[in-house]
């Protein structure tokens, strides 16, 4: 009988463990499940940013720097935020390249004109407040089924944006390659893709995931991009406006 009740507590201990576990996991999901989020903040875009130093530091110094501040306090929009890792390999190969120009190197972020944050910052806004249900379903391996749609930023630069519906038991990834389980049944997460030649719309796709999604301040949505982004999306352009203003 001893051997069953040491059993059982043994069981009981295993399961109290699994659920600390679980609940210390749930606290910070945020930035690592890659999962929608439906968070409420009660503040703007930009006091969103500013109380998560951690993750946007940096683009909050560049919104500043921009001068978009009234826009990401008081316009509405929907906007995909790349965390402060995508601005580091940026720099550092726009400083590779001045260096090799006999230019300047930056050393702070106000060496780049404004108009140029600006500029790319604009290129992460959309109009109108979207959630992950709000955008058309994408498979990445199979476009010509579900192709997502495109969206033009208010910078004017034209993205495919689509929601990726993993099958059950798809960790992560374009929604069909995982054979277990229901397909297009797991969770859904977004993605965005950056359509460099718009007269050849479906060639060349630079592709990012979002790590966490449908954050609420009053007055917008953001979708968080995952860490392996680099700013821009493009920086060929923003390096060689970089150099047209030197």
């Amino acid at each position: 009988m001893r051997k069953y009740m040491n059993s059982g507590r043994l069981l009981l201990a295993l399961l109290a463990f699994t659920i600390l576990i679980f609940a210390a996991c749930g606290k910070d999901t945020y930035y690592q499940d890659g999962g929608k989020e439906n968070a409420k903040f009660d503040g703007s875009i930009l006091q969103y940013l500013e109380s998560n130093p951690r993750y946007f530091d940096t683009l909050v110094t560049v919104i500043k720097l921009a001068g978009m501040e009234k826009e990401f306090n008081n316009d509405q929009f929907t906007f995909f935020a790349p965390v402060d890792n995508s601005f580091r390999g940026l720099i550092k190969t726009l400083n590779t390249v001045l260096y090799a120009t006999g230019k300047d190197t930056v050393v702070n972020l106000n060496d780049i004109p404004d108009a140029i944050w600006q500029k790319y910052v604009s290129v992460y806004m959309f109009k109108g407040l979207k959630k992950v249900n709000d955008y058309p379903q994408i498979d990445l391996n199979a476009r010509g089924l579900y192709p997502g749609q495109n969206y033009k930023s208010l910078g004017d630069v034209v993205f495919n944006i689509g929601a990726i519906y993993d099958n059950a038991g798809n960790v992560s990834g374009t929604g069909s390659e995982n054979s277990q389980g229901v397909k297009y049944a797991g969770y859904r997460h977004l993605c965005i893709s950056f359509i460099p030649n718009t007269a050849d719309p479906l060639a060349n796709w630079n592709t990012v995931l979002v790590s966490s999604s449908d954050i609420q301040p009053n007055n917008g949505v953001v979708h968080v991009l995952k860490a392996s982004h680099t700013f821009s999306f493009d920086a060929t352009n923003f390096i060689q406006d970089v150099l047209l203003s030197r």
